[in-house]
């Protein structure tokens, strides 16, 4: 009679809702945990990511990006580990709200990946670099899925600034979230 209800038990087990593992950020007076980089940038460029009480969207903070890049083509981001309850396959949800200058250049692209490893080269950054334009003055929203695989990742969000100008973005309301896939 056991062994029918180990069978039944197994059953109802891999019968169920998939694991899932989620996180919130607001970025409400730190970053959270995340930590800034970047990359492709030249001597005298400057870069900040800070937490922002002057821009928020959800909240009394955003993380302000700023980036002034003499190349037109500086990359900056932020990113954060995560260790996932097993290494199979996961599908990853990320949304998250921008806003720009009133004259956002169309060129600048965002950054948004869930990497195996924390990239350290252009290379390793390129699977997250999204398709031209963010977003003008107006908070608006993203959303992506994106599909992974092992035990820990490493979600990555951020900027890839195309103009030479000073030019700054604000990040608000970031939600992560793993699903296990069968």
């Amino acid at each position: 009679m056991r062994l029918p209800s180990a069978v039944l038990a197994a059953c109802l087990a891999a019968c169920g809702p998939p694991k899932q593992q989620s996180a919130f950020f607001s970025f409400e007076g730190s970053l959270q945990g995340w930590a800034p980089q970047a990359l492709d940038l030249e001597v005298g460029d400057q870069w900040s990511i800070t937490s922002d009480p002057t821009a928020p969207f959800d909240g009394a903070s955003s993380v302000r990006f700023f980036l002034q890049n003499t190349n037109g083509a500086g990359k900056i981001w932020l990113e954060r580990a995560f260790t996932l309850p097993s290494s199979g396959r996961h599908r990853a949800h990320i949304d998250f709200a921008t806003s720009g200058p009133s004259d956002a250049v169309a060129a600048d692209r965002l950054i948004v990946g869930v990497l195996r490893a924390p990239p350290r080269n252009a290379d390793q950054l390129q699977p997250a670099l999204q398709p031209p334009g963010i977003a003008g003055a107006q908070w608006t929203p993203h959303a992506y899925e994106l599909e992974v695989e092992g035990p820990a990742v490493t979600v990555v969000v951020g900027i890839s600034g195309a103009s030479r100008a000073r030019t700054i973005y604000h990040l608000d309301a970031l939600t992560v979230l793993f699903t296990e896939e069968p």
